[in-house]
């Protein structure tokens, strides 16, 4: 009798209660045997509710559902359970010496019943066709009327439903076979011990073997090879083998894949492409691509050639033969399926190292709709994103946008990881085209996928995209605070973090932090060298390498720094063709504005100003504030202007602003003189003695009008922050600008009361926006009712009366008591 499995004892030494396998030949008489030496009751039927101490041997699986519910807590045993380790199979066997052991436990897969085979056929390699298996093996045998499905599912080393259906065994044998035991649970499906499947199937029909290979080749390629080799069909074998083998699986599988292989079939083409992925994984590109030539040379089937072709391309580019793997890659990409795929991404892979950027674009979008063909999701999104990053690269971010999209909607839903890295993707481009809504929508996108599926990588790729987000914005102090919470060691996020950290460094003016930063973005090749050389000002040599692989972003920046009259012509040109408008509202495209002769180009850099608190002024990555000035005066000429729906007559501006000058137009071209020097561009023209802003004018009070027009209540709370604080309109100019600042403050009276009133009642943000509200109009008898109501309703009734007493006053002021 076999002995128990070491490793199981002390599991059934804490049991108060066994349920023996099912699984045929899994030792069932060495348990009786124990539970026997226990005094334990051995039973056929399920012990009774509250029972212990008893060995219960079902029939079937199915009898499991008969076990009593307080009895759930029993040890259930499974056939895998039982068989026997190294260590037990040469404690069973110990006049065998080592090599024995190893060879008959290979063979039997530790299944107890084969120890007797073992014990007297140790050195047969088919032990299951000695006649003494059959007096050993044969009552472990189905009966009669499933001994034909089961020899005709043993050509079979896994068993699938798929599998069962091409070797046309009914799914009543099926289910019969693995519910009395003669099938074990797998993994992946079912199979037979080892010993037994041999002993049903010892010669397996050629037929019969294909098409359950067939039928496991997409899915279980390992298990659709032993079936091959099972039944002596090399051929079919080694041409699988070729098409599932990668030099990535490393030398031990490969090695083990050939040395299965019998000398005849050695030196077939197949096996040669084999002896070539070896070769490589052992570092020994050479003569990978010898074995690939020869292999090349003689019969291989279409499909194979193409993948020999592409894996000789391999060898031949690390090798520094870009001509010849292009050759490789081109005749591979010719096909059809994943090697067509594989062949176009190498190839563009290396075409984009060669500076072709325009040929590896149509090697991806080959690499793409081959993927597509074979169904291949994962590689086909991949190929998108790298055609995205191909576009990115050379500065078209419209024409980076599609393919990114197109992954995108390939990742969701299954993918989120690569979903949420697609959408940092995306925003990145948005955020140097200036688009700042689409920034704000993809970085939500990425945020929630990160929140759902957590993942230290997503989070520093989220917050680089920050970073870069507030480098553009002119905040390099945030974008430092923002690359801080970078934890991953992802050596590409680490490389793209110091880069940006070099950059925030040196626009604090801190060149020494920025160039020790530097240091860990130097595999970022043409981007690191560009930021080296705006810490030294040598611009010349990254100039030219940026025109040869024709990266545009990077090109743009460095003539922008450089600055001669040809470099701010040629960087605005090709702001204006590719659409990197966040770029004009950096500081070192405040000289482009002067090359703005016509409303078109002007309409790229519009005159932001903001009303709401402190008065400011963005223009051409200028800020200016009131202070900045030459004269009140002449910042009030300018908002003005601003706020104006059309041109204002000179005599009119000259007699508002300068009443009592002796000439108030000399005053008036004085103060437009002052605004073109604080602007360093002329911003106010003259046309037929009208005065207008020669640029487009983009204001809150514009924006809170729009809002307030469209009901557009999220947009209005946005314009209305912070609400902790009184908002008024241009206090800076209260005396100079009456007219303007009384329209303003209706319009935002306006807003504040709708904003207040799309609050719910009972949220403290009613309560705040009527505060708000109450501090920009002391008079507004409405809102303060509407606040005691608030208070009232939370019980806050000491803070209604002083509202009351408040209101009572206004009230009283106002001769309404």
């Amino acid at each position: 009798m076999a002995p128990l499995p070491q490793r199981l004892l002390s599991r059934l030494d804490r049991a108060s209660g066994v349920v023996a396998p099912v699984d045929v030949g899994a030792n069932q008489p060495a348990l009786r045997a124990w539970a026997a030496g226990r005094g334990w009751s051995v039973q056929r039927t399920p012990p009774a509710p509250g029972q212990r101490d008893w060995l219960w041997c079902p029939d079937r699986r199915g009898d499991l559902a008969q076990l009593p519910a307080d009895q759930a807590g029993a040890l259930i045993l499974c056939g895998a359970d039982l068989l026997l380790d190294a260590t037990d199979w040469s404690a069973a066997l110990p006049q065998l010496s080592a090599g024995q052991h190893e060879a008959t436990l290979a063979y039997s897969g530790g299944w107890p019943a084969a120890l007797p085979l073992a014990e007297q056929r140790p050195d047969d390699p088919a032990p299951h066709l000695h006649p003494l298996a059959t007096a050993q093996l044969s009552p472990l045998l189905p009966p009669e009327p499933l001994l034909a499905s089961a020899a005709r599912l043993a050509v079979a080393t896994l068993i699938t439903p798929l599998t069962a259906d091409r070797l046309d065994v009914p799914r009543a044998d099926l289910d019969a076979l693995h519910g009395s035991g003669w099938l074990w649970p797998d993994p992946h499906g079912w199979s037979f011990p080892p010993p037994l499947r041999r002993f049903l199937a010892p010669h397996p029909d050629p037929h019969a073997a294909r098409l359950a290979a067939q039928a496991l080749a997409d899915t279980h390629p390992d298990a659709a090879l032993d079936t091959l080799a099972h039944a002596g069909l090399w051929e079919d074998h080694l041409t699988l083998l070729a098409r599932v083998a990668r030099a990535g699986q490393g030398e031990a599988s490969l090695r083990a894949a050939l040395r299965r292989l019998p000398e005849p079939w050695r030196g077939a083409p197949p096996a040669l492409y084999l002896a070539g992925l070896l070769a490589r994984a052992a570092h020994d590109p050479p003569h990978a691509e010898t074995l690939y030539t020869r292999a090349l040379a003689g019969p291989l089937d279409a499909p194979l050639r193409a993948t020999v072709h592409n894996a000789r391309g391999v060898v031949r580019a690390l090798q520094g033969d870009p001509d010849a793997a292009l050759r490789d890659f081109g005749r591979a990409a010719q096909g059809h399926g994943v090697t067509a795929g594989e062949a176009g991404y190498n190839r563009a892979t290396l075409l984009v190292q060669l500076g072709r950027h325009a040929e590896a674009e149509r090697s991806l979008q080959g690499a793409v709709a081959a993927f597509r063909e074979a169904g291949d999701l994962p590689r086909e999104a991949q190929s998108l994103e790298t055609l995205g990053a191909l576009h990115f690269g050379r500065g078209l971010l419209r024409e980076a946008l599609s393919p990114y999209r197109r992954a995108l909607a390939l990742f969701q839903p299954d993918h989120p990881h690569d979903a949420a890295l697609t959408h940092l993707n995306l925003a990145e481009c948005h955020v140097y085209l200036g688009e700042l809504p689409q920034v704000a929508h993809h970085l939500d996108g990425a945020v929630r996928l990160h929140e759902q599926h957590p993942s230290a990588q997503t989070f520093g790729w989220l917050r680089r995209v920050q970073a870069v987000m507030a480098l553009q914005a002119g905040d390099p102090a945030q974008a430092l605070a923002l690359l801080g919470h970078i934890q991953h060691d992802d050596r590409s996020l680490q490389a793209e973090a110091a880069l940006l950290r070099a950059r925030a460094h040196r626009e604090l003016g801190q060149p020494d932090a920025a160039q020790t930063a530097l240091c860990g973005a130097h595999p970022l090749g043409l981007r690191a060298e560009l930021e080296g050389a705006l810490l030294s000002g040598d611009l010349d040599p990254v100039i030219a390498a940026a025109r040869r692989e024709e990266a545009r972003l990077e090109l743009v920046t460095a003539l922008l720094s450089r600055a001669r009259p040809d470099d701010l012509t040629e960087a605005l040109d090709l702001i204006r063709t590719h659409g990197y408008l966040s770029l004009l509202g950096s500081r070192a495209a405040a000289p482009l504005a002067s090359l703005a002769q016509d409303p078109v180009t002007r309409a790229l850099f519009p005159l932001r100003i903001q009303t709401l608190g402190p008065l400011r002024f963005t223009h051409a990555g200028r800020q200016v504030q009131l202070g900045d000035f030459p004269t009140r005066k002449s910042a009030a000429l300018l908002v003005a202007l601003a706020l104006s729906d059309h041109p204002q007559s000179r005599e009119t501006l000259a007699d508002r602003f300068w009443p009592g000058a002796k000439n108030p137009l000399a005053s008036l071209q004085t103060a437009v003189y002052h605004l073109r020097a604080t602007f360093g561009v002329p911003v106010v023209g003259t046309e037929r003695g009208l005065l207008h802003l020669l640029f487009p004018v983009v204001s809150d009070l514009a924006d809170l009008r729009r809002a307030l027009r469209s009901q557009d209540l999220p947009g209005l709370a946005d314009l209305l922050r912070p609400l902790t604080a009184p908002l008024s309109v241009l206090p800076d100019l209260p005396a100079e600008l009456g007219e303007e600042r009384a329209q303003a403050e209706r319009l935002l009276h306006d807003a504040l009361r709708v904003h207040a009133s799309a609050q719910p009642d009972s949220d403290v943000r009613r309560r705040d926006a009527l505060r708000i509200l109450i501090a920009a109009d002391p008079l507004d008898t409405d809102s303060r009712e509407d606040l005691i109501r608030w208070h009232e309703l939370h019980g806050e009734h000491d803070l209604a009366e002083s509202e009351r007493a408040h209101l009572r006053e206004t009230r009283a002021a106002l001769g309404l008591d």
